[in-house]
Order: structure tokens, then sequence, then C-alpha cells
């Protein structure tokens, strides 16, 4: 099957009550999906992009052979790369990344997919690399290591700079408040270490741009509780701006908390659009529900940048089956860690986790419209 599956039109106006406002009009999302890539098991945290227009998976996570952790499950990591040439095509393997890798910064950057840190299950990465397609070859160049090494990390690209946020730095670690960039237009000059970003530190933000400012959206920060030595997680709703001439400063906060929302956030306009994302009220409870996890929240949220309020847009397109606790990869969730793309001006997410330790390898598209 090569075109697109099911198309599902949502139009959506719902203000919420809190740090909210209506959005000025109406907006429609137009889903559709492309062929799954061909990841048997699908893939969570993978690098997602394009390149001389064909759209590139590579890297990436999953638990082999429907395996979950409470089973004993383990998860394994991936190098492969993925292209689809064009939306009716067929996916194949073009080439593998120098290491299995995953849970960095993907970015789509003249004609590559930058990718920026990320880890396997022994260690963290500061290597960053630019992948290129050309006439069915992949090439792989590399880009300055970043000071350290992150994983689960957020960034964007502002006027041929990026920008990386948080992120952890060894596997175990606690999360960071670190802010580096990268002039892409001269990458001898290597990173800057920026002022950080203050209050909590966090990981599996979503980052997005508009007007030349860098957005940091909600996250998780890993906190030591008192007379507990493990590190608990703290889903976060605070959000953040930073502007290169005035710095930091704190925006309105989520509707709720949210993590690990596909990214960047989508600007059009003056709105920023995050698309699911998990809002912790599961977390505590993956080894109780185990395949019974309903889960991710499908709510599109949109920060509007001029009046500094969310409200919910619509709804990711989700198909849930009856049979889903046993055969999820037959079901329409919405994903969650990985990223998001921009593709024959479509918004493409490319895989991702739909439940604990269940990745999917479904291509999703939206397109949105106003409504007058």
């Amino acid at each position: 099957m090569h075109l697109i599956k099911k198309i599902v039109i949502i139009l959506c106006f719902i203000p919420m009550r809190n740090n909210a406002q209506d959005i000025l009009s109406k907006v429609a999302f137009t889903w559709g999906r492309l062929q799954d890539f061909p990841s048997r098991g699908g893939l969570a945290g993978a690098y997602v992009g394009v390149s001389n227009n064909a759209l590139i998976v590579a890297g990436g996570t999953n638990f082999p052979d429907d395996t979950r952790p409470w089973s004993g499950g383990k998860k394994k990591w991936y190098d492969t790369i993925y292209v689809l040439d064009k939306p009716t095509g067929e996916w194949k393997v073009a080439g593998h990344l120098p290491k299995a890798s995953g849970y960095g910064v993907a970015l789509t950057y003249n004609n590559s997919l930058l990718c920026f840190g990320g880890g396997d299950a022994e260690q963290n990465f500061n290597a960053c690399i630019a992948i290129s397609y050309n006439k069915g070859k992949v090439n792989i160049t590399s880009l300055p290591n970043m000071p350290v090494p992150l994983i689960n990390a957020c960034g964007a690209i502002i006027n041929d700079k990026v920008f990386i946020a948080g992120g952890i730095e060894t596997p175990g670690g606690k999360t960071t408040n670190h802010f580096f960039s990268l002039d892409l237009k001269d990458t001898a000059k290597g990173w800057s270490v920026l002022p950080s970003f203050p209050g909590a530190s966090r990981m599996l933000s979503t980052a997005g741009t508009l007007n030349n400012n860098f957005y940091v959206f909600g996250g998780v920060e890993l906190q030591n509780i008192q007379g507990d030595t493990a590190l608990r997680r703290k889903y976060l709703k605070s959000c953040l701006i930073y502007n290169a001439a005035t710095g930091w400063r704190q925006i309105a906060d989520l509707p709720y908390t949210l993590a690990a929302a596909p990214g960047p956030a989508f600007g059009e306009g003056n709105m920023l659009y995050l698309f699911s994302g998990d809002d912790g009220a599961n977390a505590e409870r993956n080894n109780e529900l185990k395949d019974q996890h309903p889960g991710f929240t499908n709510n599109i949220l949109a920060y509007n940048i001029e009046t500094n309020t969310w409200s919910i847009a619509g709804k990711v397109a989700v198909d849930i089956k009856p049979d889903a606790d046993r055969f999820p990869l037959k079901s329409l969730y919405a994903p969650v860690t990985t990223p998001l793309t921009i593709w024959n001006n479509k918004i493409i997410i490319a895989g991702g986790e739909v439940r604990p330790a269940v990745r999917t390898s479904k291509v999703l598209t939206v397109t949105i419209d106003k409504q007058n």
C-alpha cells in the first residue's frame, strides 16, 4: 500500500479555561498516512528528517519480538537508515549510522538531516552528524561535537544557528539546564555555551521557534526524593522563551504537564502547535497497567505567541481497536518520543512510542488549514 491509507478531518475549537483563550479562527487538521517504514516492531527515538526531497528515518529503539521490560524484554538500539524517495514510493534500507543510537535531536537543514547527540544502552554521545541522500546514496559527514554528551534534549534552528537545550549527560544521570548553539554557516568555530535556562532542569521537552525566538515547552525533571536514592520523574508544564537580545524568561504554563511531544513544535502565523505528548497521568502505573495502558493524550495544543495563551486546537487522529491490548500495532495511537518534520508541505510524524514499550512504524501526515 503506497498511498494515504486513511484521511480524518477534524474541525475543532476548544478553549481552555486556565491560561488560555479562544483561537481567533477555526483550524482544520487533515490526517493521512504514508507507507509504514519496514522496521519490525517500529521505532522510538529515531532521527527523522528530509534530504533532497527524500524522507529519512534513522536509528532509534524498540523491544524486539513484542517483548516488554516487565516480562524481561530488553531495549534494542539500531543503526539502520531508511529512506522514502517519494510519498508513493517504497521504503528502502539506504545505509547505517556510525553507531546504533537514538533519542538525540533531529533537525532538517540545507538538504541534510542533522543529528545531535543521543545515546545507546551504555553511554550518551556528544557526536553530531549530517546525513544527506542523493541519487540513491547516503553520505554522512561529521559536525563539531557538542560540549557534553546529551540524550533527550530538544532543539531548533534559527537563522542558520542550531540551539540545543536540556537533556541528560550520562545514562542514569540527572537532567540539566544546558543551552548550546552552533552556527551552521561557520561550524569551524564550534559550539557556544549560552546562559543556562532558569528554573527546573529538564529532558523530553519540546522546542519551537517563531520570530527569531526559541521556546522550550514542558518536559520532565529527574529529582531525588528525600530518603530515596533513585531519581524520580517530575512532569513539567512550565515553559520558557529565549531571545538573543533579552535572554530567558518564563511564559504561560501549559494547560497540563506534558513531555515528549514530537518536536520541534510546528509554527505557523502566531501559533505553535504541540501534537500529542505524555501528560504523566499514568507514568507511575506502567507496571500495573502493562498492556492495558490506554496510550498518550491525543490533544493538539496551540500556543499563541501574541497573547501568551494556550488552547486545545484539535485531536491527533487515533483508531484504537478492541484487541489493542494484544495486538497494539493494528491500532492507531498518538505517538511520542519522535521528531516532527516537514515533507512535501505536510507535517510528518514517523514512528514513535505509542504506549510504554510499544513502538510503531506508522508514518502520519497532517496539514493545517484555517477555516473562516
